[in-house]
C-alpha cells in the first residue's frame, strides 16, 4: 500500500515539474516580448512565479498529507489551494500573449515586412528629395551665373568659388557626395556607409522574424523603433549640411526664394514592437493552454494522498490504542 501512495506521489511530482517547466519557458518568453527585450525582468518574472506557485503547492500538498489536528490543517489545505489560484493569476497574461505570438506568425511577419519597408522608405524619400534639390540649384545657379544681373547669389558663388559655369558642376557633385555619397561631415558616417550598416541590421532582423525565432524577436522586437528616429535625425541633419539654395529669376534678378532646401524626414509609424509588447484581444486557445498548464502543475496535489483518520466511537478509550490519530 505504502509503495503505490509513494509511486503517486513520485508521478505526481513529475508531471507537475513538467508544467512548472512549461510555466516557466512560456512566461519568460511572454515577458520577454511585453517587456521589449528586457531580460533581466523577464527572467525574474518568471523564476519569481515559478517559485511563488511550486511553494505555495507545496504547502497545500503537505497540509494534505498530515494527519493530526487535522481541522486546522485542513483549513490551512483550503487557504494554499485559493491562494494557488490566485497567484497563478499573475504569469497568465506573459504566458497567453505568448501563445498568442506563438499563433499569429504571418500576420506578425507581414508587419514585420511593413515596418522594413518603412523604414527603407525614409531613406528612399531623402534620396528623391535631396536629388530633386540639386537639380534645382544647380538650374539656378547656371542661369544667375549667365545673367549680368547676379548680384543677389553673388556670395554664394564666392563662398563655394564659382567662376565658371564648370565651377557649378564640380561644387554640385561636391554637394553629392556629400548628401548622398562617401565624403559625410566630420564624425559622422558617409551617407552611403550608414544606408548599408542600417540595411544590414535590417536584413538580420527580417531574418529572425522570417526564420521565426521567437528568442531574438523577443529580444530585438524594438530595433525598428530604435532605428527610426536615429535615422530620422541623420539624414534631417546631413540635409541641413546642404547648401542647397532655390534661385529663382525675380523680374531680371537673381535672389533666393530659399536659402536651404532641408529634407525635414518624421518617423514613421510602426506597428511590430506594438503588436509584440502589448496584449491583443482576447482568444480561447492561449486561455485553454493557461489551464491546461496550471493544472498539470496541481497534479501533484491531486495524486497526494490524505492521510486516513480513525473514527473513534462515544466511550471509546484510545489512550492505549497504538497507531490511532489523535482527534
Amino acid at each position: 500500500m505504502s509503495k503505490n501512495k509513494s509511486s503517486h506521489v513520485g508521478i505526481g511530482n513529475i508531471i507537475a515539474l513538467a508544467g512548472l517547466a512549461l510555466l516557466g519557458f512560456f512566461t519568460f518568453m511572454g515577458a520577454l516580448m511585453l517587456t521589449s527585450g528586457s531580460m533581466g525582468a523577464s527572467i525574474g518574472i518568471a523564476l519569481g512565479s515559478v517559485i511563488v506557485l511550486s511553494l505555495i503547492l507545496e504547502a497545500a500538498t503537505q497540509s494534505k498529507k498530515i494527519d493530526n489536528n487535522f481541522a486546522r490543517w485542513k483549513k490551512i489545505e483550503i487557504g494554499a489551494i485559493v491562494l494557488f489560484l490566485a497567484a497563478a493569476v499573475f504569469p497568465a497574461r506573459y504566458l497567453m500573449h505568448f501563445v498568442d505570438v506563438l499563433t499569429s506568425k504571418d500576420e506578425l511577419q507581414k508587419v514585420a515586412v511593413s515596418d522594413v519597408d518603412r523604414l527603407r522608405g525614409m531613406f528612399s524619400e531623402y534620396e528623391k528629395a535631396e536629388q530633386s534639390a540639386l537639380a534645382i540649384t544647380t538650374t539656378g545657379l547656371h542661369a544667375a551665373i549667365d545673367s549680368e544681373k547676379d548680384l543677389n547669389v553673388t556670395a554664394y558663388f564666392d563662398d563655394a568659388a564659382i567662376k565658371t559655369p564648370t565651377d557649378i558642376d564640380t561644387w554640385m557633385l561636391q554637394e553629392r557626395q556629400l548628401l548622398l555619397g562617401n565624403t559625410g561631415k566630420t564624425g559622422v558616417a558617409p551617407y552611403r556607409t550608414y544606408k548599408q550598416n542600417v540595411d544590414s541590421v535590417l536584413n538580420k532582423w527580417s531574418a529572425d522574424v522570417k526564420g521565426w525565432n521567437l528568442l531574438s524577436i523577443g529580444l530585438q522586437s524594438k530595433v525598428p523603433g530604435e532605428l527610426a528616429p536615429a535615422i530620422a535625425t541623420y539624414l534631417t541633419e546631413l540635409s541641413e549640411e546642404g547648401k542647397l539654395p532655390v534661385i529663382v529669376d525675380n523680374e531680371g534678378v537673381y535672389m533666393f526664394e530659399e536659402e536651404n532646401q532641408t529634407v525635414e524626414i518624421s518617423v514613421p509609424d510602426l506597428k511590430f514592437e506594438k503588436s509584440i509588447s502589448s496584449t491583443g484581444d482576447f482568444k480561447v486557445l492561449p486561455m485553454v493552454i493557461y489551464i491546461l498548464i496550471i493544472a498539470i502543475i496541481f497534479v501533484q496535489y491531486l495524486m497526494t494522498p490524505r492521510s486516513a483518520k480513525t473514527t473513534i466511537g462515544n466511550g471509546q478509550n484510545i489512550s492505549n490504542k497504538e497507531g490511532v490519530n489523535v482527534l
